[in-house]
């Protein structure tokens, strides 16, 4: 453990960027989230999902509670490690364009996409519900193609558009005509999380907050990568009541 002075991050720092094994020094903050959820923001940003098994599950087996991390790389690609009390561990989505990293193999076809199979988001969408009624994330629709599907990927991908619009028409959600614009709260896309996956989500304006706004509840806005890079790297001072450690590789 360590106690380190500010610092000016480098443009493109090992703190962030880096693996776990190669950075000389951690940071790890929480604080926290919506109630019964604990918020924890890391340095880098996938040290709890590294090593054999994942810091995540032995962090979870250890404290007896399931746990989840979820990434977006370069605005598109999703990744969501899962693991439960035990720590057994699920894995859904890919990173960018490293599509075996973490599968070590090509991902199943029926994971590509992210989808809650350990955490139960039932409680904490309800409670959100409640406590924020006038939430919203929006998300767009694509036009529909003037011609027939001809590959099977454009079946796969029209198939998940109609099944979007049928679940959007259920919720009551009006589809705005000319830009295709919809909007919905949070919860919903959090429950939606753990049925039918993020196929067709948007990413960042809607998947990525809906998490945030649901899970990290009154401490949402300290939810993004931001935290990282204005918090940790530079080790300033916690901008939210939590707790905040710095771990220094041994020298030796």
């Amino acid at each position: 453990m360590t106690t380190p002075k500010p610092r000016t991050p480098e443009r493109y720092d090992r703190m962030q960027y880096g693996l776990g094994d190669e950075v000389q020094r951690w940071g790890l903050a929480g604080f926290h989230g919506a109630p019964g959820w604990t918020v924890l923001r890391t340095a880098p940003f996938e040290l709890l999902m590294q090593g054999t098994p994942p810091l995540l599950a032995r962090l979870s087996s250890r404290l007896g509670v399931p746990a989840f991390q979820y990434n977006i790389y370069d605005s598109t690609p999703e990744f969501l490690m899962e693991v439960d009390a035990d720590g057994h561990v699920e894995l859904s989505g890919f990173v960018g364009m490293e599509i075996t990293r973490y599968w070590n193999s090509e991902p199943p076809m029926d994971r590509l996409d992210t989808r809650f199979r350990i955490i139960d988001p039932s409680a904490v969408a309800a409670w959100a519900e409640s406590a924020m009624p006038e939430a919203l994330v929006t998300g767009w629709l694509d036009s529909p193609s003037a011609h027939p599907p001809q590959t099977d990927f454009d079946k796969l991908r029209e198939s998940q558009r109609e099944d979007l619009v049928r679940w959007l028409g259920q919720l009551g959600t009006r589809i705005d005509p000319e830009s295709h614009e919809w909007r919905v709260h949070p919860a919903h896309i959090v429950r939606r999380l753990a049925q039918a996956g993020s196929a067709y989500l948007p990413t960042d304006e809607c998947v990525e907050s809906a998490i945030k706004t649901v899970f990290g509840g009154p401490n949402a806005k300290h939810c993004d990568n931001l935290f990282l890079v204005k918090t940790l790297l530079p080790h300033a001072p916690m901008p939210v009541e939590g707790f905040v450690l710095y771990a220094e590789a041994s020298s030796k």
